[in-house]
């Protein structure tokens, strides 16, 4: 790992530890053929500040605000997102699962709906989701909806707050939600509109540390566990188990392997893709 010349200096054995802290404190895991990637990402980060890796590997150490935390989270975790993205992900949900799931709570007389969208990055997942219940459940106003997003990056959940995306984050968009849910703006850019934006929640949490609340009909965490070991993926993975309730489904990234890491949910393939569903343990 040669730096570029001009780069900030850091060495195989200073990117060791730098990936050993972010996983102690951040449970991020970089495996070897990620190093690379954040080696890059820290030189940036490294070179803004003008500070070499020993240097910078103190200030983290010592920031009893978390703030250069906070900043060395945004810089190393990826964040590129779409509107629909993994359509078929998506369809399963809109036009299987959420009909599904409608018939049963209105039999029930319970117009409730509880979503988490785990890693949610600049927004794009939980608005989605939110303009597909819009379409899906008749009368939806006089239902209690909340989609709970969260993400460990601040810089993205302001971003997601604004509800504000450049034309190739909704190439994938429906044409009609297109034209129902946005508003366009100056400089060719998107807004997601009021109605959208007040059933999704925004806030900070990691995954690892962080307390889950419960009774989720539905949680999507897609492309997420990618960044942790199994051992870390697993623990999410129970408390994804406890948060669900019973029946609840769970979407993951299509490429996820979690096969043998937890026990008590049922495969189901929809339109050509995978869900898990809640069963009795």
């Amino acid at each position: 790992m040669n730096p570029r010349p001009g780069a900030a200096v850091l060495t195989d054995k200073q990117l060791l530890r730098f990936r050993d802290f972010i996983y102690e404190n951040l449970g991020l895991w970089f495996g070897d053929s990620k190093l690379p990637v954040l080696q890059n990402r820290l030189r940036i980060r490294m070179g803004k500040l003008g500070v070499d890796a020993d240097k910078y590997y103190a200030l983290i150490r010592s920031e009893d605000d978390r703030a250069e935390i906070e900043k060395l989270i945004n810089v190393i975790t990826t964040n590129e997102t779409y509107f629909y993205r993994c359509e078929s992900q998506m369809d399963s949900f809109r036009e299987i699962i959420l009909p599904r799931m409608v018939e049963e709570k209105i039999a029930a007389g319970n117009r409730s709906l509880k979503i988490w969208s785990a890693g949610c990055s600049t927004g794009e997942e939980p608005y989605t989701l939110a303009m597909c219940i819009f379409e899906t459940i008749p009368f939806h106003s006089i239902w209690d909806i909340l989609i709970y997003a969260t993400d460990l990056s601040t810089d993205v959940l302001n971003r997601a707050l604004e509800g504000k995306y450049n034309k190739r984050a909704i190439e994938r968009m429906p044409a009609d939600f297109l034209k129902k849910y946005f508003d366009l703006r100056e400089n060719g850019l998107y807004y997601v509109n009021n109605a959208i934006k007040k059933v999704v929640d925004f806030e900070y949490s990691n995954l690892v540390d962080a307390y889950y609340d419960t009774d989720y009909d539905i949680i999507f965490c897609r492309n997420v566990l990618i960044y942790f070991r199994d051992e870390t993926k697993k623990m999410i993975l129970n408390k994804f188990y406890d948060a669900l309730k019973p029946g609840g489904y769970m979407f993951l990234g299509p490429t996820e392997m979690v096969r043998g890491l937890v026990d008590g949910f049922k495969l189901i393939s929809l339109k050509d893709s995978v869900v898990f569903q809640k069963a009795p343990r």
